[in-house]
């Protein structure tokens, strides 16, 4: 008779990964596959695989481990009280305390495979040896630094959370800063580069981003907005253009990493921009390669989605959306800094050191105060999906709330009104003279889905867009044809070609289709198609694949399940925040409200190493 987990594996409701991981888990501790052992190995494989770091005990007790539509949840193994699983799971030879060499480590209350117990640990080691502020700051030359970079200081009401963070990266080797759409977090980088270059003029910076597409967009920013910044033009010049991919820049090759402790970076100070987009693992990659005297600079935005792979870095660090406070002595060194009295400066609770290289940006220059996307983005971080389902359905033509049909034949298909905005924004670029008319209209728009398949998810969008755009002739996804857009889905740094570019297929001067892309300085980029890295059709693309990209405007469609696992505040938030003018959210009130309610939580143990205290229930 097979085992539970075999049943589950065959039926597909877990990974066959898991289970032959269980399966040797079991063997090797001579347990039997119907084992707690065996749960619980398959257990926090699978859910490694889903995002979490480890398995945190504690949550499972009298729930059942698993789920599936075939089995009743009253037939499935349940977690026990934490203390006894523990004690069960030490019997084996397979399961070790915090520093073993076993597959599996208990460290506390959570479960790990080990090498992700090693990554979070190292990862938290590696933070924490940065977060004393230098000893050598001056602070009235800080002060006057500050003051040439903020003229208009003494007109501010009240904090400048701008201003805070550029002192706080000049005397803290180790700094995150995280702010929405249009915080500034660009501009507040070059400011923090052109004070530490004026320091040390000889200083070697590095820029990168997580993937090809976010470290282009970072580029661009800082390109857009570098002469604006009132900064010395001698000092302007010497800060960084380029950035890469964080895995180019430690030489990643033939699943290897050149860089690492043993052969670090050559730099003092490296900025990762789309911070939220860190996983675990490459994190630990990353400032496991750098000098012990290196400046880290992170900057994103906490609320929106976590990492792809397992991790969620970015919450960790800033404490899952909790007020950020400062240290006595902090408090009084920014106080001589930034010319302020302490009590304007914010206090820290029970938080830890780690609150003191954190610096939240909260003015959005992008959003006015009566923006009503500005607004939606409030209530949707606030919880409030009531509150944000009567802004939809009052607001004006540049947002609006459009749901599905309910019955008959059009039930889970998209609404005629969102389908002709659709069509509307995509026919010109199909009618386009050139290719590079054509970019700049297909990058003005886009569609963001939720999830990848059913009626509202991406396969099937894209599949519905070419089929009307192009009706009189059939559409696969291997079908090529002028206009069609194009994500490259993987690496390629022999072509500079990123996880996250986008391009167009375009016929050339011989009729011939080739891939093109946006290049340097608005230049067109133009390759084989047969040469080409993984890719699919871009019509629409996931919210997740949207990071670090911004629209005139965006259709986000949300599937139609209010319980499903792919809707969360944090996606809302983000897919809502991909766009500067205009907003179409296709989806029901109860999908909205459901969103807002539930918080994506992935257990990990950083933010308790880095010092954060639990959350209270």
């Amino acid at each position: 008779m097979s085992s539970l987990l075999k049943i589950l594996a065959d039926n597909g409701d877990i990974n066959p990964v898991s289970y032959f991981f269980a399966d040797f888990i079991a063997e090797h501790s001579a347990a039997g596959p119907d084992s707690l052992l065996a749960y619980s190995a398959a257990l926090v494989s699978e859910n490694n695989a889903k995002g979490d770091v480890c398995v945190e005990l504690s949550q499972y007790l009298d729930r059942p481990l698993f789920s599936s539509d075939r089995i009743a949840p009253d037939d499935m193994p349940c977690g026990i009280e934490a203390g006894q699983w523990r004690q069960s799971l030490l019997e084996s030879a397979c399961v070790g305390s915090a520093g073993g060499e076993t597959p599996l480590i208990l460290d506390d209350d959570r479960l790990y495979l080990n090498r992700y117990w090693r990554y979070e640990s190292g990862l938290a080691e590696l933070i924490t040896s940065r977060l004393q502020s230098l000893p050598d700051f001056e602070p009235q030359k800080l002060a006057r630094q500050l003051t040439s970079l903020f003229p208009d200081r003494a007109q501010q009401q009240s904090l400048d959370t701008q201003e805070l963070a550029v002192a706080l990266a000049a005397i803290r080797r180790f700094v995150v800063i995280s702010g929405g759409p249009g915080t500034g977090k660009t501009t507040t980088v070059i400011k923090i580069l052109a004070l530490l270059l004026s320091q040390q003029p000889t200083m070697r910076i590095k820029l990168a981003a997580p993937t090809g597409k976010a470290a282009a967009r970072m580029m661009e920013s800082i390109g857009a907005r570098i002469n604006d910044a009132l900064i010395d033009p001698e000092i302007r010049d010497l800060i960084p253009r380029q950035a890469s991919t964080i895995h180019r820049l430690l030489g990643y090759s033939k699943y290897r990493f050149r860089h690492s402790a043993n052969n670090p970076l050559a730099l003092d100070c490296l900025v990762i921009d789309e911070a939220s987009m860190l996983d675990l693992t490459l994190t630990y990659r990353l400032l496991d390669a750098l000098p012990a005297h290196a400046r880290v600079i992170l900057l994103g935005d906490r609320d929106q989605l976590a990492s792809i792979a397992a991790g969620n870095v970015l919450g960790d660090i800033t404490g899952h959306g909790r007020v950020i406070g400062y240290s006595q002595t902090l408090r009084h060194a920014l106080a001589l800094i930034l010319d302020l009295a302490e009590e304007e400066i914010p206090r820290a609770d029970a938080s830890g050191p780690i609150s003191d290289s954190v610096a939240l940006l909260t003015q959005s220059f992008r959003f006015s105060p009566d923006s009503e996307i500005g607004r939606l983005a409030i209530l949707i971080n606030a919880g409030d999906g009531n509150g944000a389902v009567a802004l939809l359905e009052q607001a004006s033509s540049g947002m609006s709330l459009q749901s599905p049909p309910e019955s008959g034949n059009s039930k889970n298909a998209i609404a005629p009104s969102a389908l002709e905005w659709i069509l509307e924004s995509y026919r010109a670029v199909i009618k386009s003279e050139s290719v590079a008319q054509a970019l700049d209209v297909f990058e003005r728009s886009r569609v963001l889905c939720a999830i990848h398949s059913g009626p509202f998810g991406v396969d099937q969008i894209n599949r519905m867009i070419s089929d009307r755009l192009l009706p009189n002739r059939p559409f696969d996804s291997s079908d090529n044809y002028q206009g069609k857009p194009i994500l490259i889905t993987a690496n390629d740094y022999e072509q500079d070609l990123f996880n996250g570019d986008t391009g167009l297929l375009w016929r050339d001067a011989g009729g011939t289709l080739r891939a093109c892309f946006r290049g340097e300085e608005g230049g067109i980029r133009e390759l084989p198609i047969y040469s080409l890295p993984e890719h699919g059709t871009a019509w629409a693309m996931t919210v997740h694949k949207s990071q670090g990209s911004e629209f005139e405007s965006v259709l986000l469609v949300l599937p139609d399940d209010e319980d499903s696992i792919a809707v969360s505040r944090e996606l809302l938030y983000t897919g809502v925040t991909r766009t500067r003018r205009n907003l179409l959210i296709h989806s029901t009130a109860k999908v909205i409200i459901r969103a807002c309610e539930k918080i994506t939580q992935r257990s990990s143990g950083l933010a308790t190493k880095l010092g954060w205290k639990p959350l209270a229930p």
